[in-house]
């Protein structure tokens, strides 16, 4: 029937399994009524970047119920934790999460409640901010599980994941080229490490998941991770550093709690790391593996309470033929270049500023970002034009505590990158394609990890906006999300020099679901989109449907 009401062409056996799994989970989780009553999230296991927990504490804060602590430095230390937990049970979910946090005496282990994922997506690749899934068309699995272990100051979270994708065939965007070049990104084919699918097989990808060790010194936390993390105060559209491709390697450096320096407070993250590429890198990939080295810092003025003023640099970089050295840890604090008159050919810097108000009498938070890419010619290209090769993103959110108990949810976010108006004419071109944000000229990787933007796929070079709202209640909460992402306004194939014709447009309806039933969170959504002038086709108007359900815990 469905096929009949919606000009939908859905695989037909990734369709079907995901309808068979959804409706055995679902009787399975709803039936089972006495067993598996551990709450759905421990503190003592730390706290994962993009988690359900993770964003009801930002919730919490804004309706008075968490200390103010800066909420732009993540992920949070596990000691960090002592500042941002509820100082009350009279919340929502104070029965669906143990908040405790005592130091452990001799050693401390425990499970880390399995997850998992199935999405399903009717006609293209659907998904943002969803960690390191290829959500392709077709059916896409995801599993993650583990356990943890405190010992004095050590800390280890160990929670590996594996996903699959089904990866349906489906119609890409001419980019110029043929064969398993075809599958190069649209914009730039030949310079950022971005494909618009990964070939025609199955695609499986094994990562570390939410995994890190934390080491707590006086004042810091060190250690070695591979979980995702965000830079940044966004909700959804991150703009240096977000989940959207899940975690890397990096070794880090952290504080635990703001330091006080009288005039202000501030938190600061220090990385050093290895992204890795897809295995459809672009023609011109560098040799060697690259790595990054990256710093935020969060500022908070004193006796203006809620305000945090921050700022961040990221390195991508390629070893000098002499190879790594030691000091390349150190690059983010030495100066521009080896040549003093120009910047290093091999290397790639993008800076950020922000700041995040929020209000919690009232309820609001407002805040904003802008990231910079280091394409200046010169100082007077500054002046000229300060918006070339920028993205920024502002946004809000409002929260209500009803006289149920329940927390209501208001906010919006808009993110614009946007090519200048001064790349839509040829100037400064690459080929044909004008030059946006994330596109790296001497590291043609560009902005990625593992083929997918470490920040916001609608930033590159795209403009959009999220308007939202949620209901949180004891049993779960409830979510809906009307969303419009502009993803290109050029094409890689076309020489003209006019300026855009036509938009690649999304819009799209999100509904979701969060479900607390005896010790297991089940989560459902249901998001149709219309994309309108598909691939810069005009009036190739394609809808999808995506059906995700996830499960964290075990029924039984």
């Amino acid at each position: 029937m469905l096929r009949q009401l919606l000009p939908i062409s859905f695989p037909t056996a990734g369709y079907q399994l995901l309808l068979s799994l959804l409706i055995l989970v679902f009787i399975a989780g709803f039936r089972i009524g006495v067993f598996a009553q551990d709450p759905t999230w421990k503190a003592r296991e730390g706290l994962s970047v993009g988690s359900e927990a993770e964003s009801y504490l930002r919730v919490l804060q804004l309706a008075g119920k968490v200390p103010l602590h800066p909420w732009t430095v993540r992920g949070f230390a596990p000691r960090a934790l002592d500042g941002i937990l509820p100082a009350s049970a009279e919340h929502p979910w104070q029965a669906r999460m143990d908040f405790t946090l005592e130091p452990p005496t001799g050693l401390d282990l425990g499970w880390i409640r399995p997850t998992l994922g199935l999405l399903s997506n009717s006609a293209y690749p659907f998904g943002e901010n969803d960690g390191g899934i290829w959500a392709g068309r077709g059916l896409t699995a995801l599993v993650e599980g583990g356990g943890f272990f405190r010992y004095g100051p050590l800390h280890l979270r160990l929670a590996p994941e594996a996903s699959w994708s089904e990866n349906g065939n489906f119609g890409l965007a001419d980019n110029g080229y043929s064969g398993s070049a075809a599958y190069w990104d649209e914009l730039h084919p030949e310079t950022i490490d971005r494909p618009q699918r990964f070939g025609e097989e199955d695609y499986v990808r094994m990562g570390m998941g939410s995994s890190a060790v934390h080491l707590a010194l006086p004042g810091i936390s060190v250690g070695l991770s591979g979980a995702g993390q965000q830079w940044g105060p966004a909700l959804h559209y991150p703009l240096l550093l977000g989940r959207n491709a899940g975690g890397f390697l990096h070794a880090f450096g952290q504080t635990d709690s703001p330091v006080n320096l009288w005039a202000i407070r501030f938190n600061a993250r220090y990385i050093f790391g290895w992204p890795t590429r897809s295995d459809f890198p672009p023609l011109l990939l560098e040799n060697g593996r690259r790595f990054i080295t990256g710093a935020v810092v969060s500022l908070t003025p004193r006796g203006v309470d809620g305000l945090e003023l921050g700022a961040a640099r990221f390195i991508h970089s390629v070893p000098t033929q002499g190879g790594f050295r030691t000091r390349d840890v150190l690059r983010l604090f030495m100066g521009a270049t080896d040549d003093s008159s120009k910047n290093r050919i091999t290397e790639n810097q993008l800076a950020s500023v922000f700041f995040r108000w929020s209000f919690p009498k009232a309820g609001v938070e407002v805040y904003g970002e802008v990231v910079k890419d280091d394409f200046s010619r010169d100082l007077r290209h500054i002046i000229e034009e300060p918006d070339d090769m920028l993205g920024r993103v502002f946004g809000f959110q409002k929260v209500w505590a009803r006289s149920d108990g329940r927390l209501a949810v208001l906010r919006a976010e808009t993110v614009n990158a946007l090519v200048h108006h001064s790349e839509r004419f040829d100037r400064l071109r690459l080929g044909s394609s004008p030059l946006r944000l994330f596109y790296n000229g001497g590291v043609h990787q560009g902005h990625t990890h593992a083929g997918q933007l470490l920040s916001s796929p609608t930033a590159y070079g795209g403009f959009g906006w999220t308007v939202g709202g949620d209901l949180y209640h004891a049993q779960g909460r409830w979510t809906i999300d009307f969303s419009r992402a502009l993803q290109s306004e050029f094409s890689a194939i076309d020489s003209g020099t006019d300026g855009p014709e036509m938009s690649d447009v999304i819009y799209a309806l999100k509904l979701e679901a969060v479900q607390f039933r005896n010790g297991v969170e089940w989560k459902a959504a249901f998001t149709p989109s219309l994309n309108l002038n598909r691939n810069l086709v005009r009036e190739n108007d394609v809808f999808n449907l995506t059906i995700g359900l996830s499960m964290g815990g075990l029924p039984w």
